[in-house]
This record gives C-alpha cells, sequence and structure tokens, in this order.
C-alpha cells in the first residue's frame, strides 16, 4: 500500500521537527570536565589492574546522591578511588517528575606502560 500525498507530507513535517528539535539541544558537557579516577601508586606498583562498576544515583540537576560498587574490579583500592573520583562527579540533567535515576558507570583501571625507574649511578 502506498502512503496517500498528504500521510507522506505529514510525516515528512514530523521528521522535520523531530530533527529541528535535536539540532536545538546543545551538546551537554560538564563544566568543568569530569577527571578521570586517579590510578593508586601502591596499586599500580602492586600491578592491580581492573574495572569497577559503579551505581550512581542523582538528583534531577545530575549530583550524586549515592555511589555504589555494583561490581568490585577485586582490588579495595582501585574501587576506593573510582567511589571517590565519581561523588565529585556532575552528570547530565534529567526531568525533575519525582523519578529516580540510576546510572551505570564502569571505571577502568589499567597499566599501559611501566613505572618510570629511578637512575642509579
Amino acid at each position: 500500500m502506498i502512503p496517500s500525498s498528504r500521510l507522506r507530507t505529514a510525516l515528512a513535517l514530523y521528521a522535520a521537527m523531530l530533527a529541528m528539535a535535536a539540532a536545538a539541544q546543545p551538546a551537554w558537557t560538564p563544566s568543568p570536565p569530569n577527571p578521570n579516577a586517579p590510578y593508586p601508586a601502591e596499586s599500580r606498583d602492586a600491578n592491580e589492574q581492573g574495572t569497577v562498576l559503579l551505581r550512581v544515583r542523582t538528583t534531577p540537576d545530575g549530583k550524586p546522591v549515592e555511589v555504589l560498587v555494583h561490581q568490585s574490579s577485586g582490588f579495595a583500592r582501585l574501587d576506593r578511588s573510582a567511589l571517590e573520583t565519581v561523588r565529585k562527579w556532575q552528570f547530565r540533567p534529567t526531568p525533575d517528575d519525582g523519578t529516580v535515576v540510576w546510572r551505570e558507570v564502569p571505571i577502568s583501571f589499567f597499566i599501559t606502560s611501566p613505572p618510570p625507574r629511578p637512575v642509579l649511578n
């Protein structure tokens, strides 16, 4: 079945309105940008690596209210570094309609280069 001319026009108008609405929303970026979780020196020296999966409940304006470890990296220092950092983050605001917003945030810690070695004379 071929849609009528009126239906095609209405669909095209609706698609154009959606595109304009999406384009009108500026890309959201935190101000200032959210910091990376610092790699604890003791963890790096011990070759501890992994990913922490956090669950974060936020206020409608994007501030963390509750940060929980959903899945541990297996190392308490890495988990603690991720928790302390994400508690300071700013998230995208959400509608203030009373719904609770939970977000899942993975924080990865991987050693990509060897630590600097002291030069011995």
